[in-house]
């Protein structure tokens, strides 16, 4: 029997555990958890010896004791309140005979040849609190400690969706410093990151998916790495504010099943399952089967749904102690009403402090839009992963992933006019209501009144559109690790091919105009036969980069350089149009260098240069985005790394920034995207993890100075965001089994538009109204009783409603949203 001493004054606090059996590659993660010890492990080194099921309460050394009796493992504790290392015997003795004295500390010395590194692929299953990671991989797909990683990476932990159950990935990484809520935020899963728009963006399992509508579903992911800045490596073809790599859930080798059913008042009424075990006792194969369905009304209207449902095999293969692969298929299909019609009063201004919308349009309501309005997405994901311990010092990463995306959307939008002529000349100013023509008699602009709508019949149309994306990427990585004499290197060197095929085709159909007296009637759209747009698209990209870090002064002071060449072939053909396609067939050559110097074990301080350059083509051309990131911070781990506190300031600037162009919601003839050059300056802080064994936090406060060219806010961008999340679980006593969280995040005054750039008369076109700042609130709880577990989250718990919460233009297809009010969700989880 195992053992560890606990050389404590006062007897230790009794706990309640319930440890399933299992491999204690998945089990001390559990225990970890439970007992908010520290756990020092190698996943590789403890994997395949099966620990006991402990259930009850017990002190963290009696349910260790228990859990890993009989096993070939041994544990060691440093100091009284350090933390606990398990590794495995050299060598294995007999039994010792049972004893009635005290428990005595055993040896942690092992024999180094016994020992199995930990791929360098891959992140530690352990966790230095519920909600902070102490490694990450988004920075060259290679784990790395996040004190050690000359960049800003948040990490988001599977306890942390746990707490939150989000709709979407922004429920939880509005607590994430330089993280904003980005526009039209029903799809896409939109966020802003230091003020770029992502536009859908999104690595999964490092491979990056770009400008895709569906929403990623929650019950697949593992945990989400936020990098901050470009990252030429990771998503060179991403948003140059920074990357979202979410990691999905891989087969354990271990037993675990759950079953959960939540029920709302909207966006809910769910049932999910997750199922993983080997295949047999001692088996090299276990298995994972993920699934989930959803129908839920949405918040304005009981037949504008929400609907969605998953089917996620996984397999994995343990060839050896050093080598594994893993396959993952990932099918979902979602249907999501896409929003209700909405029109700002012409009476907003900049001047108007709580914008409004027109009268007869209600924020609970979908005011007259067809609920067979809605965005539809079928994607089936083929993830092939293969990694080794080639030797000690060198590890090998394959990687294959093959994406079918497929939407089928029928959506409804206004096709009211454009505001381009209806700009003040003279001013700049937009005058909702008034048109401004040339008097050729006088040379002088007139102003003639002209309402934007007429509530009886607001103009809409139908928009039907079939898009395809066919994707195949491979990667491929060595690392070396080695150590010539006082000075550590590390190289990482990679290859990569993207290669994907698109096309894009609509019609238009014709629809009788919206009577907000009458906001039920039922139409459906006459189609036209011709096609509104047909686009076919394609790329084939391929990347070479080699990173090399030289550690001095024992690691003390860190230089890293790294060089990526990108070489792409972009296609873009328009059939609706007679232009000749755009082709970008062009290389180019990016780098970055950082330098990293740890003053202290637990404080480092960095700073990074990187460029960047993406291939894009918009409105028919071909163009490279260029840019260039300088970022200077520094970080702090606290109490055996269960806290942690970071700081950054960053400079951004970014050539040939698309956006979609709001004009073109109402008038398809609009240029498709906004091509603008944008800079950007600012500092980020962030806390995360556990301020005390039972209680762990999420705080952050971002401040950045977006401008366009013309000194204008961006719209969307705030300049100022802050958030809190807290979570405190009770341990012992009659409320062991409890959790509590609540947060509350707030977003500041943001442009609500993009106005025109210049006016006829050369005057700067005026932003024509701003999103005032809010607060979002939320409210969790959680019991554990035996093999279930009770959730219940409260969002909006105080029930502020009906603001203008996001906005990218005045009318609806731009953006607008108006706040929801309070949605009640409650869970049950059965863990049979």
């Amino acid at each position: 029997m195992l053992a560890f001493a606990h050389a404590l004054g006062a007897e230790p606090p009794r706990l309640r555990f319930h440890l399933p059996s299992g491999d204690a590659a998945d089990t001390l993660a559990e225990f970890g958890r439970q007992s908010g010890e520290q756990v020092v492990y190698l996943v590789d080194n403890v994997r395949g010896h099966r620990t006991r099921e402990v259930v009850g309460q017990f002190t963290a050394w009696a349910a260790l004791n228990q859990m890993l009796a009989g096993t070939h493992l041994i544990v060691h504790r440093d100091g009284v309140d350090g933390p606990i290392s398990v590794s495995r015997r050299a060598e294995i003795p007999p039994p010792l005979p049972r004893a009635a004295s005290p428990p005595r500390a055993v040896s942690s010395r092992t024999d180094l040849s016994d020992v199995v590194v930990l791929p360098e692929f891959t992140v530690s299953s352990q966790t230095a609190d519920r909600y902070r990671a102490a490694d990450a991989i988004s920075a060259v797909r290679v784990r790395a400690s996040l004190l050690d990683a000359p960049s800003s990476i948040s990490v988001l932990t599977r306890d942390v969706l746990d707490d939150l159950a989000p709709i979407r990935i922004f429920d939880v990484t509005r607590y994430v410093a330089g993280v904003q809520e980005g526009r039209g935020i029903q799809f896409q899963d939109r966020m802003i990151l230091r003020g770029f728009e992502s536009n859908g963006q999104r690595s999964v399992d490092n491979f990056l998916q770009p400008a895709d509508a569906d929403n990623i579903d929650e019950v697949v992911i593992d945990r989400i790495e936020i990098t901050k800045g470009p990252n030429a490596i990771l998503s060179p073809s991403g948003s140059p504010g920074g990357s979202i790599n979410v990691l999905t859930k891989s087969p354990l080798y271990d037993r675990q099943r759950s079953l959960t059913a939540t029920l709302g008042l909207f966006d809910a009424q769910k049932l999910s399952v997750d199922v993983t075990d080997t295949f047999g006792a001692g088996s090299p194969f276990a298995y994972r089967i993920i699934g989930s369905l959803q129908d839920s009304r949405r918040y304005w209207s009981a037949d504008a749904r929400l609907r969605g449902r998953v089917f996620a095999p996984m397999f994995a293969y343990r060839i050896s102690d050093r080598t594994q692969l893993t396959v993952k298929l990932i099918g979902a299909e979602h249907w999501i009403f896409r929003e209700p019609l909405l029109i700002l009063d012409p009476a907003v201004s900049a001047q108007t402090r709580q914008p409004y919308l027109a009268p007869g349009l209600s924020t609970r309501s979908r005011n007259g839009i067809q609920p067979w309005s809605h965005v539809g997405t079928h994607t089936a994901d083929l993830f092939a992963l293969l990694t080794s311990n080639l030797t000690d010092i060198l590890s090998l990463r394959v990687a294959a992933n093959g994406r079918y995306y497929f939407e089928d959307s029928v959506q409804e939008f206004l096709a009211t006019p454009s505001l381009t002529e209806r700009y003040n000349p003279m001013t700049g100013e937009l005058t909702q209501d008034t048109v401004w023509t040339l008097d050729p008699a006088t040379n002088t602009y007139v102003p003639t009144h002209s309402p934007f709508f007429d509530p009886a019949s607001v103009p809409v149309r139908g928009d039907k559109q079939a898009t395809r994306r066919k994707t195949v990427n491979l990667q491929t990585d060595l690392v070396g690790k080695f150590q010539l004499g006082p000075v550590s290197s590390q190289t990482v060197a990679g290859l990569a091919l993207s290669r994907q095929t698109n096309y894009g085709r609509g019609v238009s159909g014709v629809l009788p105009g919206v009577d907000l007296s009458q906001p039920q009637r039922r139409v459906v759209p006459a189609w036209s036969s011709d096609w509104l747009f047909y686009y076919v698209t394609s790329f084939t990209n391929w990347q070479a980069y080699v990173n090399q870090r030289v550690g001095l002064l024992q690691d003390r002071l860190q230089l890293t350089g790294g060089l990526l060449h990108y070489d792409t072939k972009t296609r873009s053909l328009n059939r609706v149009s007679s232009a000749p396609p755009g082709v970008l067939d062009d290389e180019k050559d990016m780098w970055m260098a950082s330098a990293l110097l740890k003053l202290r074990p637990n404080l480092s301080l960095y700073y990074s240069h990187s460029t960047n350059s993406t291939p894009v083509i918009a409105n028919d051309v071909p163009l490279w985005r260029d840019g260039v990131q300088d970022e200077v911070g520094f970080k702090s781990e606290f109490f055996n790394q269960r806290l942690s506190f970071t700081a950054a300031y960053f400079e951004i600037a970014q050539t040939n920034v698309t956006v979609p162009n709001p004009d073109r919601q109402t008038n398809p003839a609009a240029p498709e995207q906004l091509v603008s050059d944008l800079g950007n300056h600012g500092y980020e802080f962030e806390i995360v993890g556990g301020l005390t064994p039972n209680l762990s936090a999420i705080a952050s406060f971002s401040q950045l100075k977006m401008r366009d060219a013309l000194g204008r806010h961006v719209r969307a961008v705030a300049d100022h965001n802050a958030a809190l999340l807290l979570n405190y679980r009770f341990r012992a006593g009659r409320l062991d089994g409890l959790s509590l969280n609540v947060g509350v995040s707030y977003n500041g005054r943001r442009a609500g538009d993009s106005p025109i750039n210049y006016t006829p008369l050369n005057v700067v076109g005026q932003t024509s109204f701003f999103v005032p700042s809010y607060y979002v609130t939320s409210f969790g709880a959680s019991y554990r009783w035996r093999d279930f577990l009770f959730r219940l989250n409260v969002d909006n718990f105080f029930d502020d409603q009906g603001y203008l919460q996001q906005a990218g233009g005045r009318v609806s297809g731009t953006g607008i949203t108006t706040a929801p009010g309070i949605n009640v969700k409650a869970s049950t989880t059965w863990n049979f």
